[in-house]
């Protein structure tokens, strides 16, 4: 078999990234001045450059400039700039996603406060207001996963609203033919590979792959949301239905040097999905990247559904290829049977 097995990368009809340029023209929501800002951009506004040098900036890189996990390379959660109070004028303000520091020794609790579109759209900005420094970072570690979720959440609806513009009715069709839902898949993406119980869907250009496996099996017990029942019912569908770029070549999941990393959520659209995080890896061949997958129970059929979200994208950055898939697969949506 040649390269023309799992990753022939054929000409594209799109390229994503473009659709999500770091600049937006006109307006935004209400009326409002359109937002800027890179996928998983992150402006923080600290009081004065002491702050962002001590315990108070090193604490924010710590919690959304770590790393990824499961990618080949590390690549940070948000690509951060940082600016002094002093220096926020028009021009910052527009920024899509804002963090601001404000050490106050006339408070006596610290306090967060969240704001939506205050002078662009669409616009995520949290405001953390602390006695001391000390107290500042208390509260950031606490708070850190909601911080991270609220960030992470707000970039995959923006994501879905410029895919919403291009969606592959052809593809959303065909999931909603062999299943009892939809994913907002954009044009680009097309069916691979289609069977009663599972599909492939690819987007391809020259220099990198995206793709969604969709597997759905009967559901028996709760048994079926352990991590590695999850993983060997993957690989299983893997194994027999993408076949890698050389002969007795397949794809698998690496358990060995990045071991898939479970966590239950409830803030996926089916309120409860145990999501698994790890690096994908061709059998018998030298070719992988990072995967997200869902698992979750459709109770209109009765199946467990997995939805498998993969990037190829060797020698470069994957982490904004990786959070549109990421998005698409958010948004699933059931079709209640008649």
């Amino acid at each position: 078999m040649t390269k023309s097995g799992l990753f022939s990368f054929l000409l594209s009809v799109i390229l994503l990234p473009f659709l999500l340029s770091s600049c937006s023209n006109g307006e935004g929501n209400g009326g409002k001045e359109a937002s800027i800002g890179s996928t998983a951009e992150l402006l923080i506004v600290t009081q004065n450059e002491e702050q962002w040098e001590t315990q108070i900036g090193q604490s924010i890189k710590k919690v959304f400039a770590a790393d990824m996990y499961g990618f080949p390379q590390p690549e940070p959660l948000f690509k951060i700039l940082h600016i002094k109070a002093d220096n926020f004028t028009d021009i910052f303000k527009s920024e899509r996603n804002i963090f601001i520091v404000n050490i106050d020794p006339k408070v006596k609790e610290p306090k967060i406060v969240l704001e939506k579109d205050k002078w662009a759209a669409p616009q995520l900005i949290f405001k953390v207001t602390a006695p001391t420094p000390q107290s500042f970072v208390k509260v950031l570690m606490a708070k850190k996963d909601y911080f991270v979720e609220k960030y992470l959440a707000f970039e995959r609806a923006r994501i879905l609203k410029v895919f919403s513009t291009t969606l592959n009715d052809k593809v959303i069709k065909a999931i909603k033919k062999n299943f009892s839902f939809t994913l907002d898949v954009p044009v680009g993406f097309y069916v691979a590979k289609s069977t009663p119980h599972f599909m492939w869907i690819r987007h391809e250009s020259n220099f990198s792959s995206q793709g969604i496996l969709i597997i759905s099996v009967p559901y028996k017990d709760t048994a079926q949301f352990s991590r590695d029942r999850i993983l060997n019912q993957i690989q299983l569908f893997q194994m027999h239905n993408i076949p890698g770029p050389s002969n007795g070549s397949y794809m698998s999941i690496d358990r060995k040097f990045v071991f898939p990393k479970a966590k239950r959520i409830t803030d996926f659209p089916t309120h409860f999905a145990v999501e698994i995080r790890g690096l994908w890896r061709v059998e018998h061949d030298f070719m992988g990247g990072p995967f997200i997958s869902y698992t979750f129970l459709d109770k209109y059929t009765n199946r467990l559904v997995t939805l498998f979200g993969y990037v190829y994208y060797p020698n470069h950055k994957k982490r904004d290829l990786l959070l549109q898939v990421e998005s698409i697969l958010y948004s699933v949506k059931f079709n209640k049977p008649v």
